[in-house]
């Protein structure tokens, strides 16, 4: 009997300590990631000031400010969404690595373009990206600003969640007005929350 308590307590001690050490590294990941999430959001708020002030200094001249990159993607134009305190420049294309360092340019022609401009972004845990869309509501503003100095701004008309493989909010629900969607993950990856807005100056 002795010795199969004493077994018993060595393999309690032992599976304490694979929980211990579990729990310490998870802890210490969540920093690591969590310094390079700010790191990366510190980068990109210098990306914005830069597109900005180059807009600025090019707006005389009525041109397109040259080509500026993230991480070798090239950005298309700037997303801010006030009430979640948010902007980020729009990378070109969506891969997963471009996701990682923010959010992407999913369906549609140009930025503020007639027709659907769709976003897709992470929904991170930390609120960075589109981790807070979850609080945005009916009415609520979106504004797309192109590298062109155009900056027009959409209301928030609808917000559902779908299945990954469902494609069909990147069409437009209104033929000839600008709309923008935004995409992101939620339950876990599986499914996915979608937010639709549409330019304010158009008949709603």
């Amino acid at each position: 009997r002795r010795e199969k308590q004493t077994m018993k307590n060595k393999i309690i001690n032992i599976l304490l300590a694979i929980l211990i050490v579990s729990i310490i590294a998870t802890i210490v990941l969540i920093i690591i990631k969590y310094g390079r999430s700010q790191k990366n959001e510190k980068e990109l708020k210098e990306v914005v000031a830069t597109i900005t002030t180059q807009i600025q200094e090019n707006k005389e001249e009525n041109e397109p400010i040259g080509d500026i990159e993230v991480k070798g993607y090239k950005v298309v134009g700037i997303i801010k969404i006030p009430k979640i305190n948010i902007e980020y420049p729009i990378l070109e294309k969506t891969t997963d690595e471009a996701m990682k360092y923010s959010v992407t340019h999913f369906w549609g022609d140009e930025v503020n373009a007639i027709g659907n401009y769709t976003i897709a972004g992470h929904n991170n845990m930390d609120g960075t990206m589109f981790g807070n869309t979850s609080e945005l509501d009916i009415g609520d503003i979106i504004e797309l600003t192109g590298l062109d100095g155009k900056k027009i701004q959409y209301q928030i008309f609808k917000q559902y969640i779908i299945d990954p493989e469902d494609v069909s909010c990147v069409k437009s629900v209104k033929a000839g007005t600008r709309e923008v969607t935004l995409i992101t993950c939620t339950n876990g990856h599986k499914n996915r929350r979608v937010t639709k807005a549409r330019e304010i100056n158009q008949n709603q």
